[in-house]
């Protein structure tokens, strides 16, 4: 192992595989062949920041929060630490095992003690399910990683409800979902705390097919939506880089609130349309 300074960041290389990156939000263990998380992380020092700045809004004092397709916990990080200082737990669900493997280590590397975490896949009913496993050596998107029914070729994960294992105790303020076209069958999956605890959600809808289905499902629980467009691009990023790896690219997010609660959110389009996506016509 050495330690060496890459884009002005302070990082450890591990083996031929992985290093670990001092960043924003503290130390992560990244895969230098993941094209998009762990490629941002050694060379920005963070990744989706503009995510994380609609999404620390959402934690509320009184709440416990869900991070649903944590992958190697970017987000995870930042929200239980936020979730330690006011008395509050997270809880992690990531299906690749591998994937899994890291996102426990950066946990373990910030010591974050208030976080329960789960290697599986969440859908609306349990069994198994399966996905393509990459091969984490060589580059590719490991964080595009989708479930596949459990008829299809690939490797087995278990498959549960979200309800199924949200701690009792819990009461949940916010719900993050991104599990690549997998997010209304995990809303299915956690209709009881849904409407348990009402909390807010904040999930990936960048399936121009599923997208329809997706915000009739949220309309039906009585949830108001808007759009939610970061550039992956961040031009405050941690290391200060002024190249854009990126171009144009935006993640394609909602922002899901109980329209029981009163709530105004400029910069933000309102959804009101389920036929409309940014992408096409649904």
């Amino acid at each position: 192992m050495g330690e060496h300074s890459f884009s002005g960041l302070q990082t450890l290389r591990c083996d031929d595989l992985l290093s670990v990156v001092r960043g924003r939000h503290g130390w992560f263990l990244a895969n230098r062949h993941d094209a998009y998380i762990g490629a941002a992380l050694l060379m920005y020092g963070e990744y989706s920041e503009l995510e994380w700045h609609l999404l620390e809004r959402m934690v509320f004092s009184d709440k416990d929060v869900i991070d649903v397709g944590a992958n190697i916990g970017t987000h995870s990080v930042p929200l239980a630490r936020k979730l330690s200082e006011i008395g509050r737990r997270l809880l992690v669900v990531e299906p690749q095992p591998v994937i899994f493997q890291s996102l426990c280590a950066n946990l373990a590397l910030n010591g974050l003690l208030n976080v329960s975490a789960e290697n599986v896949a969440c859908s609306d009913a349990p069994g198994q399910l399966r996905f393509v496993e990459p091969d984490y050596r060589q580059p590719a998107n490991f964080g595009g990683v989708a479930m596949l029914e459990a008829t299809e070729a690939g490797r087995v994960v278990r498959c549960v409800r979200l309800d199924d294992i949200v701690p009792a105790e819990f009461d949940v303020g916010l719900i993050k979902i991104d599990v690549e076209g997998f997010e209304q069958k995990v809303i299915t999956g956690a209709e009881k705390t849904i409407r348990r605890c009402r909390p807010f959600l904040y999930l990936e809808n960048d399936r121009l097919e599923k997208s329809r289905a997706l915000i009739e499902a949220l309309w039906a629980l009585d949830y108001a939506l808007w759009w939610h467009r970061p550039s992956l691009f961040n031009p405050n990023n941690y290391a200060g880089v002024a190249e854009n790896v990126y171009g144009a690219v935006r993640s394609l997010n909602m922002l899901a609130i109980p329209r029981e609660i009163p709530a105004e959110i400029g910069g933000l389009t309102p959804v009101v349309d389920a036929a409309f996506h940014p992408l096409g016509s649904a």
